[in-house]
């Protein structure tokens, strides 16, 4: 077998498991998508929306009162809610 007939073939393997690699790859992408489809239900919709609502007055509140440290804490808290929020709980 030629040298050159080897490369071929070593790359076609390495093709294949290429392929098949980036397809397992999609696959799991696609069951995390429908993962993300599940929409919460009404109460606990409501109950993330009263906690973001509660730790935006509490950071502002804190912000007024100089107290930095605690105000960026329920500033980010507020903001990771409001991710969670939007994923879960909007209608499109």
């Amino acid at each position: 077998m030629k040298i050159r007939d080897l490369a071929f073939l070593i790359e076609g393997i390495i093709s294949l498991i290429l392929i098949v690699v980036m397809s397992l790859f999609v696959n799991i992408q696609l069951a995390n998508a429908k993962e993300t489809e599940k929409k919460w239900k009404e109460k606990e919709c409501t109950d993330l929306y009263n906690a973001i609502v509660l730790f935006t007055k509490l950071s502002g509140k804190e912000w007024k009162q100089k107290n930095e440290e605690k105000g960026s804490f329920y500033a980010s808290t507020a903001a990771d809610y409001t991710v969670i929020y939007s994923t879960f709980c909007e209608n499109e």
